[in-house]
């Protein structure tokens, strides 16, 4: 998403965020107008190697750029706050980074979210991928979770990771000490379980884990 965000558009936002919470936050000293030009410097001054050759980045936010997370999140917030924020029809929308999860009675409803969102981009570069289950048997990724309501509107969840990442896992031969290596595989685990709504899905999802390690 970070490369289909205007980063002019992303300052804008910055600044105007910035404004309205000034007086919760600590600047050090720095005017909206220092941090205006801060942004501006890093966003235009992004620069990136390929095949030995250097380029300079024009359109969108840089990865690996240290503000480009919190200008992509406040961007598509100030597009989120445009539309379905006002809109009372939405019972329910949430976001974390770029994985948006919300209630909706079928895919077209679901689309329709997602299409009132990308309208506020004058670009016209916003995309979504929509995940919707074709049955109350099916469930439905997020973040580490994957999630379905059944008929009786009981919610169920179980540890969930995406293909692409299974192959993505701390070596045992890598440079990070021990207590780093023992952490990491606690924390699958753990997240794991607390992923789980029942013992039978806990069960489920430590054999994910194990395929893992």
């Amino acid at each position: 998403q970070y490369t289909n965000i205007d980063f002019s558009g992303c300052i804008q936002d910055l600044i105007t965020l910035t404004e309205e919470h000034w007086d919760d936050l600590d600047t050090w000293g720095l005017t909206l107008t220092h941090i205006h030009m801060i942004l501006e410097f890093i966003f235009t001054n992004s620069y990136f190697t390929y095949n030995s050759r250097l380029y300079l980045q024009k359109i969108g936010l840089f990865m690996g750029c240290q503000p480009s997370p919190i200008g992509a999140i406040v961007r598509v917030y100030m597009f989120e706050r445009r539309s379905i924020y006002a809109d009372q029809r939405i019972s329910f929308y949430r976001r974390y980074v770029d994985d948006a999860g919300s209630l909706a009675s079928s895919k077209e409803e679901a689309q329709m979210i997602v299409e009132s969102i990308s309208n506020q981009d004058p670009d016209r570069l916003l995309k979504w991928e929509i995940d919707f289950p074709d049955s109350c048997q099916e469930f439905t990724p997020f973040l580490d979770t994957q999630i379905r309501i059944d008929e009786q509107g009981i919610l169920h969840h179980k540890f969930y990771r995406k293909e692409q990442k299974k192959e993505i896992t701390l070596h045992s031969k890598s440079h990070h000490n021990e207590g780093t290596k023992v952490a990491t595989i606690k924390n699958f685990y753990r997240t794991a379980a607390i992923c789980s709504s029942t013992p039978e899905y806990k069960e489920e999802s430590m054999k994910t884990v194990d395929s893992l390690l």
